[in-house]
């Protein structure tokens, strides 16, 4: 989750970035920093 309220799944990283995939869009994938991510789940959590 990011500090702004989105949920997203994380796709790949770099050592300060990550890419974040939201909804159900593959083509909606966007580069953030790792510090404005606030929280993660592993993917039985957030499926749950």
């Amino acid at each position: 989750m990011k500090t702004s309220g989105f949920y997203g799944v994380v796709i790949d990283m770099t050592e300060e970035d990550v890419i974040v995939e939201f909804g159900n869009n593959k083509n909606c994938r966007i580069p953030m920093r790792k510090q404005a991510i606030a929280e993660v789940e592993k993917a039985e959590q957030a499926s749950a």
